[in-house]
């Protein structure tokens, strides 16, 4: 089935069960790319998902912290609108 039929059937799907479509595209990304993922304990609780990614951290980077990123973006930016003005 293309995607592009798919995308309007996941848009139905209620909140617990798009994070349960995730968990599901997780696990098969990961075996196909040669992960073992541990199952959760309580395969059968609607909050594994969430009890997962609750025990996990990230990092995430934003350009907003780095005043080089935040200098380089002011600058394409009235680059871009300068030539537009142009």
């Amino acid at each position: 089935m293309p995607l592009s039929e798919l995308l309007p059937t996941v848009d139905q799907l209620s909140h617990q069960d798009k994070l349960r479509l995730i968990h599901f595209l997780l696990l098969a990304v990961a075996k196909e790319e040669g992960y073992s993922l541990e199952p959760a304990e309580d395969t059968n609780s609607e909050n594994v998902l969430l009890n997962q990614l609750a025990s996990t951290s990230a990092v995430v980077w934003s350009p907003q912290a780095d005043g080089e990123s935040v200098q380089a973006l002011s600058e394409l930016l009235l680059a871009a609108q300068e030539s537009t003005h142009a």
